[in-house]
């Protein structure tokens, strides 16, 4: 079994092939049984979080939406970088269902946790 794992995700929707890897990345951890799987988005990335954003981020067969859905249905925890969003003017209400606000302690708290930390 795998312990747990910390992806941190950048890159906003202008970007789909990196928006989209720390989702593949993160339902392909589920294959190995982990402890718990978690990705924050952070800076640009918190955008992928805005309702209506993640069904227009596809690459290749890869749609956002999808991988999100398929995340959180598997039981991952989806955090979003609270001054990350303060900065863009983007309010709670305006986020999809299973996306957690939280700041930057919590993200050095979930890293130093973890077995293994991803940063994209």
């Amino acid at each position: 079994m795998v312990g747990k794992i910390f992806i941190a995700a950048t890159n906003g929707p202008d970007n789909p092939e990196k928006a989209i890897l720390p989702f593949r990345v993160a339902n392909t951890a589920f294959v190995a049984d982990p402890e718990e799987v978690v990705v924050m988005l952070l800076d640009a990335g918190v955008l992928l979080a805005r309702k209506g954003v993640a069904e227009h981020v596809v690459y290749g067969n890869w749609n956002l939406k999808e991988l999100i859905k398929n995340f959180l249905d598997a039981g991952g925890e989806l955090l979003i970088c609270s001054p990350c969003l303060e900065v863009r003017g983007i309010d709670e209400s305006e986020l999809i269902d299973g996306a957690v606000i939280t700041g930057g302690t919590e993200f050095i708290l979930r890293a130093v946790d973890a077995e293994v930390v991803s940063v994209f």
